[in-house]
């Protein structure tokens, strides 16, 4: 069985984001699986793809044209969410995008499976693509590897070269309108001085988008501007910055109106800080009940946030220990094992 992984989004702008992450974690990890004259696994990311049994696309955009319609092969294309179409008028798609929305669903009449990363997201592909549900395979996906709890010597040493403030609460990701990330800013005002915000993601920085005026809008609003953080600058294989930045961390909170997965939760998880999540979508799949769950409002974030403030060191130790054991329910080896059975279930 010969297996073709389209691996474009290494080499685009989503190399640093969550679809880059998939495409390089399963590539690696069904590499490790391999067994003499199993399967064989080849990348690609030309447009003429070499002939192959199956051909995996780990990457599905509603707005532009990334699945072929001609295809040497039984086709697997991994859809991570339909967010655009859950709030049309924050993703605008524009006449093109319309035309290559009409696209990309005609060309998935002719795939064989679709992987998804939650039950939410399939039920979300279903409806609003109007895809058959026997065609669609729910695969969980899994923390980074690479991160690990760092003890606390290391991460005030990292704290105070990357010049944090000592008690903040922590928001890794994207500036997205479902991210919710002006709430997040707001909930400061309601508690004490000493609490911060760091969020750590490519665009926090200024630019001329609606996302980031109203963050802007936000801080001047409610009066914080001194109280938060912005890390556009950590890499995304800064492996050991990133983990110290958790680890170091009050509490990770993500506060989105929806996700496909959320893996910032898992990451969360893996470097012992404590979570505090919305309730919504696929969070709850994905944090499991060791999680802190909240409403999307900036005063409900804030009286989660007072929770952990006031959680007693036993049971914040508690805490952790429960979602350790959650976080090790993922793997990419999982991942990789139940994506290979797709694929053997195509030949």
């Amino acid at each position: 069985m010969k297996v073709l992984i389209d691996v474009r989004p290494l080499s685009s702008g989503h190399a640093v984001r969550g679809v880059g992450m998939y495409t390089r974690f399963l590539t690696e990890a069904l590499e490790k699986k391999k067994k003499v004259g199993e399967f064989e696994i080849y990348r690609s990311g030309l447009e003429d793809l070499p002939k192959a049994d199956i051909i995996h696309y780990p990457f599905f955009d509603l707005f532009f044209t990334t699945l072929p319609f001609r295809r040497k092969g039984r086709t697997v294309v991994t859809i991570h969410d339909v967010i655009p179409l859950l709030f049309p008028k924050q993703y605008p798609s524009g006449k093109k995008g319309k035309l290559s929305f009409i696209r990309q669903k005609l060309a998935l009449k002719t795939v064989d499976v679709i992987l998804t990363d939650s039950e939410a997201s399939k039920k979300d592909i279903i409806f609003y693509l109007g895809v058959p549900a026997e065609k669609v395979k729910v695969v969980y996906l899994a923390a980074n590897p690479f991160l690990h709890p760092v003890n606390d010597h290391k991460a005030e040493t990292i704290r105070k070269k990357l010049n944090l403030p000592k008690t903040y609460v922590l928001y890794v990701g994207d500036i997205n309108y479902n991210k919710n990330v002006p709430q997040l800013i707001k909930a400061l005002k309601y508690l004490p001085r000493h609490v911060n915000l760091v969020c750590v993601g490519r665009n926090f920085m200024p630019q001329e988008i609606p996302e980031w005026k109203a963050i802007e809008a936000q801080l001047a609003l409610s009066n914080v501007e001194n109280r938060v953080t912005f890390m556009p600058n950590i890499l995304s294989d800064d492996y050991e910055t990133l983990a110290a930045v958790y680890s170091g961390s009050l509490t990770y909170l993500q506060p989105s109106l929806y996700e496909g997965f959320g893996l910032p939760l898992l990451e969360a998880m893996r470097c012992n800080t404590p979570v505090i999540s919305a309730k919504n979508s696929s969070l709850k799949e994905v944090g499991g009940d060791v999680v802190i769950y909240s409403g999307t409002t900036a005063e409900e974030f804030a009286e989660k946030i007072e929770m952990i403030l006031e959680m007693p060191a036993s049971k914040r130790k508690e805490m952790i220990e429960k979602a350790n054991k959650w976080e090790k329910k993922f793997s990419w080896d999982k991942t990789a094992k139940e994506t290979l059975e797709v694929y053997k279930s195509l030949v």
